[in-house]
């Protein structure tokens, strides 16, 4: 087994560990049951999607780039960063659902200062990172954006509407100033 490999595993056990990591810290309202089921089931899916497609473009394909390895690595390592940096900020409001709070202030530091949903940011480049790395071409990129991407943009969108009801122009003002999920891009 390569280094790469071993870091690979190393780091996707990383990824699984903030499973345990992340605690719900904050005691949010209850949520819609059907809305949930369908936003937890979602993401998991589309990545699952995503890795698939680039398994298979794998297979397909007799071109390997290493450099589109070394660059899945990285942007997993990235991925994991932002996640963990922004739990640690988050930590006492911290929760899977999308509710609004009651005490949760608009974070304007940290990972906020780029990127409204830097949870995300950190899934989508964990999702990048693994395609990256098994298919091994850069062809992944754009599946990971059409699975992966496409249920971020519906999980965002949902998160959004919450945080604008709850903080009205704050917000929007608030959202003029970041990125969405990819600072500098979308």
């Amino acid at each position: 087994m390569e280094f790469t490999e071993i870091l690979f595993i190393v780091l996707i056990f990383i990824w699984v560990l903030e499973r345990f990591v992340y605690v719900e810290t904050a005691q949010p309202r209850k949520e819609d049951t059907g809305k949930a089921f369908l936003i937890k089931g979602l993401l998991p899916t589309m990545l699952l999607c995503a890795i698939l497609a680039s398994s298979l473009l794998n297979t397909i394909t007799d071109e390997t780039t290493v450099m589109a390895r070394f660059a899945g690595l990285v942007f997993l390592t990235q991925g994991l960063l932002i996640r963990y940096w922004t739990y640690f900020l988050t930590k006492p409001y911290f929760s899977r659902k999308i509710v609004a709070i009651n005490n949760r202030p608009l974070f304007s530091h940290g990972p906020f200062r780029f990127t409204r949903h830097p949870f995300h940011t950190g899934f989508f480049f964990i999702a990048l990172g693994i395609c990256l790395f098994i298919s091994s071409h850069w062809i992944s990129i754009l599946v990971t954006f059409l699975f992966v991407g496409s249920a971020l943009h519906y999980r965002m969108s949902l998160e959004e509407s919450v945080y604008a009801e709850k903080y009205g122009d704050i917000y929007t003002y608030w959202c003029r100033h970041r990125c969405r999920l990819v600072p500098f891009i979308y």
